[in-house]
């Protein structure tokens, strides 16, 4: 089977085609800013927000798409209007579960739940369920919509798991908003990759899925395996301020994301690692390919320069500030 995938060299998309290599063949298409790592792969270099360039690559031949890159509902018109007959491919779309609005659904959220984006992802949920809504007119039967929560794994850009394990390794404080009891859902890299080879193959049937590990976990019980894995226990510290955002100081929002992820399970695809396991193998690799690095936001700065003692039952810390400026500065 030809399988073109949009993007394909960086974190998802790379486990993507790895995943493909062994039964397909694999065409990635993407800006040409990254080595590929595999001599099977073909590659076509254009930008998907230039329509023109897409044409004219001349994009026939292929059974399955599978779409990584897609973020902004242009990527795909583009894309749909270079493709000779798009409505009879199979087109796998990588979306996310941003795309549930919980002012009108709660989690774990279900597939049918209303899909039309949250706020809280600054427009990006938003932008993803509008992808999802041009490749449902085009594409007729032959969609499938998969949407993970938290992805992560080897080669992982975003800076969550390793950015709390260089706070656990170096002996620093991590920072958590509340109590730490925010619910949050993961998805290993190469196990949303197997969902989608199934897809590809036919092994799954078109429609919308959520894609994950069916548990989920408070931001302390996280934390609690991320300290187990590296053989380190996190300290961990509530924010001192409540009223300073998340991610001024934590790689999460605090806002509980947790997904229904049984349908897919009744379609017959159940891969993935418990959350330790992967995290296990994830660290073995970010030891061996560097990203482990205590670089603390100003945030963070700010409330280490206090003095901070553990209360009785370890379980709670307290922070008495000794004057330290907080210069309140965002970091994204």
């Amino acid at each position: 089977m030809q399988v073109m995938v949009l993007g394909g060299t960086q974190f998802i998309g790379r486990a993507i085609v790895t995943a493909l290599l062994d039964d397909h063949q694999v065409t990635v298409l993407n800006r040409g800013s990254r080595p590929l790592w595999d001599p099977r792969i073909r590659q076509l270099v254009a930008d998907r927000n230039d329509a023109a360039q897409l044409k004219q690559l001349g994009l026939a031949g292929f059974d399955a798409v599978v779409d990584v890159s897609g973020t902004e509902p242009h990527h795909v018109t583009n894309v749909l209007a270079a493709l000779p007959h798009p409505q009879e491919l199979r087109y796998v779309f990588i979306s996310s579960a941003a795309v549930y609005n919980r002012s009108v659904a709660s989690p774990p959220f279900r597939e049918g739940d209303q899909a039309d984006g949250d706020t809280i992802w600054g427009g990006y949920g938003e932008a993803k369920a509008e992808c999802e809504a041009v490749l449902r007119g085009a594409c007729h039967s032959g969609l499938t919509v998969l949407r993970p929560p938290y992805v992560y794994g080897p080669h992982n850009p975003d800076p969550r798991e390793q950015f709390l394990w260089a706070r656990i390794l170096a002996g620093q404080p991590v920072f958590v908003p509340g109590d730490g009891g925010t619910r949050i859902q993961f998805c290993h890299a190469q196990a949303l990759a197997q969902v989608v080879a199934a897809a590809c193959a036919g092994q799954l049937a078109a429609g919308t899925f959520n894609v994950g590990e069916p548990a989920s976990y408070t931001l302390r019980e996280y934390l609690a395996i991320l300290g187990e894995v590296a053989g380190v226990p996190p300290t961990v510290v509530p924010a001192p301020d409540p009223t300073v955002r998340a991610r001024d100081y934590f790689p999460f929002r605090d806002a509980e994301l947790v997904l229904d992820v049984t349908r897919l399970a009744t379609h017959g695809v159940v891969n993935h690692d418990d959350l330790a396991t992967g995290l296990a193998k994830t660290l073995t690799w970010f030891r061996k390919n560097g990203g482990i690095s205590d670089e603390p936001t100003p945030q963070e700065l700010a409330w280490r320069a206090t003095r901070w003692n553990a209360l009785p039952d370890e379980s709670q810390w307290r922070l008495q500030s000794v004057g330290v400026d907080d210069p309140r500065r965002p970091w994204d």
